[in-house]
């Protein structure tokens, strides 16, 4: 018998006991096509792709292409749509080329409040752009990076898209995500990881990180207190605290043919049994 959500709580509690993989399945069987993987074609985006495929759970990846990413990046993603056989990868491309919208309103990047407007523009819009198609995007945000990201959760509402957020590696640790890609070795691995990059976005926008330095330092080193780009809630500060998003019952997505809280009460019942 299927039950409707009455608290957000309860299924971020059903969701903890569960393995990444067990999430995926749960994900998949529930909310079928209308649930997608976003990946940038980072190790733990990677290792999420490569775990639901192994499964052989048939998820849409959605991967957004800035215009100005490294190629390795893009060869990251080639490589996924020959290898993952049970994905289907989704590129988004922002309206504009970077070289039209430098035309148009100057390098953006170079200032706190221009990268702002430059990550809504190439990433955060053509994301926007497919609002309405999906309920859940499936992210590979975990705790362990740090900064916003260390309170994560396995659940939370994202109100600019209309759908919900799962992240089942949200309590994944650095070294477990390094255990699981050592232990599949078929599992796509950035090349710029290796080269001091522990994370890789826009090439005008990241540098490699020293040993001593946090995970992220290298992105927008060239701005002071810049290491997210907005595209997830989770990295969002609410302007009236400065703090992370908090997820809410009002938030939940709702489409026209769907009632989220009974899909998401469905969702828990799967994982409970």
């Amino acid at each position: 018998m299927t039950s409707s959500l009455t608290s957000l709580d309860s299924l971020e509690q059903a969701l903890s006991l569960q393995s990444p993989v067990q999430i995926l399945a749960a994900v998949h069987e529930v909310f079928g096509p209308r649930a997608a993987i976003l990946s940038s074609m980072q190790r733990a985006g990677a290792a999420l792709c490569h775990m639901a495929d192994r499964a052989g759970l048939a998820f849409p990846v959605i991967f957004v292409d800035t215009g100005v990413l490294h190629p390795e990046t893009l060869a990251v993603r080639d490589r996924m749509i020959e290898t993952h056989p049970h994905l289907r990868v989704r590129t988004l491309h922002p309206v504009r080329s970077f070289e039209q919208q430098t035309k148009d309103e100057g390098l953006l990047y170079l200032s706190k409040e221009g990268q702002e407007r430059c990550c809504e523009l190439r990433k955060s819009d053509p994301l926007r752009a497919i609002r309405g198609e999906l309920d859940v995007l499936v992210g590979a945000l975990r705790r362990d990076e740090g900064g916003r990201r260390g309170a994560v959760k396995f659940v939370e509402p994202d109100a600019t898209l209309g759908v919900m957020r799962i992240h089942p590696f949200a309590r994944l640790s650095r070294s477990e995500l390094k255990d699981y890609m050592t232990a599949h070795p078929d599992a796509l691995e950035h090349p710029l990881h290796r080269m001091g990059f522990p994370t890789v976005g826009c090439f005008p926008c990241t540098t490699p990180v020293r040993a001593d330095e946090e995970e992220r330092a290298g992105r927008w080193r060239h701005l002071a207190d810049v290491a997210y780009c907005g595209i997830n809630p989770a990295d969002r500060p609410l302007p009236e605290t400065g703090g992370p998003e908090t997820p809410s019952e009002e938030t939940l997505p709702s489409q026209e043919t769907l009632d989220a809280k009974v899909l998401l009460g469905r969702l828990e019942d799967r994982l409970r049994r």
